[in-house]
């Protein structure tokens, strides 16, 4: 049990209220609209803060520094295309520039084969001459063009390459060559980096009839202008089909007779005896 406390020892708590007379003004009171102070911030978080934002700089430099290098994915960049013309690819992470091989002409090869003696066939200008090969698609083109040239002497007209839309037969997105000798176009492509001669197409709307080479005709005897009726009796024995092509418009098919296979192709005027056969054309490249 604790001791009694000394009765001396007490203090009146209300001591130093006990001389006041009630005039004495009233001490200033705390605002009530005043916020409470705010504690100090903690160190670890403002460095926490004061380290991402350092962090954000950098990255920002960075892409700055990089910029001409490399894109960023998901953004819009442009790309060279090999046609020479520029195309937007959206989200592409790089830039790439393609070029086009060189197109220098084909010079002459060889002695001039009488056109005569050259025949249009499915995979070939078949050459009735015994010393002289024939013109075969797969041959190298410098071989092919350049007996042409020797026999037609220069083109009328040489596209150099260009990236096919599909226009001459060929896939569209490759290379393709299209020389031009009055209404003969032979097309070149490229395999395994060698220009090889891969196709034709004879047409009476190219140009230039009075080319030699209008002369040319198949191994049967039709020639691009003949006409329709032509056609059917020239080819009695084999399978003579019409139809539409979309881009080139009315057309007929040659086919064999038993295999059904495409031997020739091309437009024509319309289906009547006397419509022409405006063109005779090999098989496409892209179908074959």
């Amino acid at each position: 049990m604790s001791e009694p406390r000394d009765p001396t020892d007490w203090t009146d708590p209300y001591h130093d209220l006990s001389n006041l007379t009630g005039d004495e003004p009233i001490p200033p009171l705390e605002d009530p609209n005043t916020p409470p102070a705010t504690p100090p911030g903690s160190p670890l978080l403002t460095g926490l803060v004061v380290g991402l934002l350092l962090v954000a700089l950098s990255v920002a430099v960075f892409q700055l520094l990089t910029g001409d290098d490399t894109a960023v994915a998901g953004a819009t960049t442009t790309t060279s295309v090999p046609d020479g013309t520029t195309t937007t690819v959206p989200g592409s992470t790089t830039t790439t520039t393609s070029s086009l091989p060189p197109s220098d002409p084909y010079p002459p090869v060889g002695e001039p084969i009488p056109v005569g003696r050259m025949k249009l066939m499915t995979d070939r200008v078949r050459v009735q001459a015994d010393d002289i090969p024939d013109l075969t698609f797969g041959n190298a083109a410098d071989l092919v063009i350049g007996a042409l040239t020797a026999s037609f002497s220069d083109p009328d007209e040489d596209t150099g390459w260009q990236v096919s839309t599909g226009e001459w037969g060929v896939c569209v997105g490759d290379l393709e060559r299209v020389v031009r000798f009055g209404p003969f176009a032979a097309i070149v492509t490229m395999v395994d980096d060698t220009d090889v001669f891969n196709g034709y197409r004879q047409d009476v709307g190219f140009g230039d009839l009075g080319s030699p080479a209008s002369q040319l005709e198949t191994l049967s005897g039709l020639r691009a202008g003949d006409t329709v009726g032509d056609l059917k009796q020239i080819y009695a024995n084999q399978t003579v089909e019409f139809g539409t092509d979309a881009a080139v418009g009315e057309i007929f098919e040659l086919r064999g007779a038993e295999s059904n296979d495409l031997i020739l192709w091309g437009p024509v005027a319309g289906q009547g005896d006397q419509d022409p056969v405006i063109g005779v054309y090999a098989p496409d490249l892209c179908t074959r």
